[in-house]
């Protein structure tokens, strides 16, 4: 029945009866409203499901209006990005300027199953690091893209003046990684970068792959990554530490670690220290030491190392006790044919618990009488004495810091010779 006869009916049934009651009016207006509702809803059930065409047109019309809520985006093809591995920063040679600024650009290999490293040094002398990047984009006719950037090496000359204004920069930097590792480069950053291995698939990949745990587990080496170089420079009770990148143009080598307080390089630890600070702070796996014993020189391999500390509060000083645990097994017996006794192990126990503390504690009081704390002490002591929360409280008593090392050393066996 037509909808529009049924309205008629509904106003003459009530426009005779209760022309004048307004309750009714609204009763009629409510009805109304429904009854068009309901037909508009039916319309377009029977056009949209009945003929095709219609259905189709709507679907287009549909479309459309999504793809006009869709927001577009500008595109560079890849052969006009060019994309950088690493960033190199040196004191500028010209007395003017202060940065010399250099990033490795990497150049693609046509064959990906030969292994061929191509790259490109581009430099400049400016007085800010955002200064020099700018003026590099003349030198090439591509963007170059920092998102692939994984490594950040500072030359030894400008670490020891100032690398606070370099931290700051790459961290304010929204393309530069947050995981980038850091390193000192001597004898500059320059001879760093422009080192070229024998095999290197991606240019740049050899200097992260020293860093990555993945692929190298040295005891000499202890990376940092951008944020924690951040962070220990502006956080209280501890200071920012770096493996140092050492160039002879043959190879490179990783076997140091530089110091720093706030803002420069302080002092350099040589590989032995280097591999004791690491057993001090991330402890150490599948690393030698050297001990002779009696006319008998054993080279011992430390499976694994790793220690943790204690601070206590003692007469008004504060004490550092550290617990050292290390279990190694008799990798070389360099002298001599006779066999390893009972007797001969427990010996090398004491040996190698008296070496250990013996060189882990003329480290902690060289560390100390520089001035700096790179393990964290002053972090720790902070952030759990809520009695003394003060900063230059700890600064005095970091002066009179006593320490206690108690080594446990664990020799497993003699290897496969009995």
């Amino acid at each position: 029945m037509d909808i529009n006869f049924l309205l008629y009916l509904c106003y003459n049934s009530h426009s005779n009866s209760h022309k004048r009651n307004r309750s009714s009016k609204i009763f009629y207006d409510v009805f109304q409203f429904k009854c068009h509702l309901k037909l508009l809803i039916n319309y377009f059930v029977v056009v949209c499901i009945s003929k095709k065409e219609a259905r189709y047109l709507s679907l287009v019309f549909l479309a459309f209006g999504a793809v006009l809520l869709l927001s577009g985006c500008t595109f560079k093809d890849i052969d006009k990005r060019a994309f950088i591995t690493s960033i190199g920063v040196d004191q500028s040679e010209m007395p003017d300027k202060t940065y010399k600024v250099m990033v490795k650009v990497a150049i693609p290999n046509g064959d990906p199953k030969t292994p061929k490293s191509e790259f490109l040094i581009l430099s400049a002398n400016s007085d800010s690091i955002s200064e020099g990047l700018n003026l590099m984009k003349s030198q090439i006719d591509k963007e170059l893209v920092y998102g692939h950037s994984s490594t950040i090496v500072i030359g030894e000359k400008l670490a020891k003046k100032n690398i606070q204004p370099l931290l700051e920069f790459f961290v304010r930097r929204p393309d530069i990684q947050m995981t980038s590792y850091l390193s000192v480069a001597k004898p500059n950053a320059y001879e760093v970068l422009n080192f070229k291995p024998i095999q290197e698939q991606v240019s740049g990949g050899v200097l992260k792959s020293y860093f990555d745990f993945s692929r190298t587990e040295s005891p000499y080496i202890d990376q940092i990554c951008l944020f924690d170089a951040y962070r220990r420079e502006t956080e209280d009770g501890v200071s920012i530490v770096m493996p140092i990148i050492e160039s002879n143009k043959k190879e490179l080598l990783v076997d140091k670690i530089a110091l720093f307080d706030k803002n420069k390089l302080i002092m350099e630890l040589n590989p032995n220290e280097s591999e004791t600070y690491r057993l001090l702070t991330t402890g150490i796996y599948n690393e030698s030491l050297k001990v002779k014993n009696k006319n008998t020189m054993f080279v011992m391999n430390l499976e694994k190392g790793k220690a943790k500390y204690k601070l206590k509060d003692q007469n008004k000083n504060i004490i550092v006790n550290y617990t050292i645990k290390v279990r190694a097994v008799i990798e070389e017996k360099v002298d001599g044919l006779e066999m390893i006794r009972e007797g001969d192990i427990t010996a090398l126990n004491k040996q190698m618990e008296e070496k250990i503390n013996a060189e882990t504690s003329a480290l902690l009081n060289k560390i100390k009488d520089k001035d700096i704390d790179p393990i964290g002490f002053g972090l720790r002591y902070l952030s759990r004495n809520s009695e003394n929360r003060n900063l230059s409280f700890w600064n005095k008593k970091y002066s009179s810091l006593a320490f206690k090392i108690k080594s446990e050393v664990k020799i497993k066996g003699t290897g496969l010779i009995n």
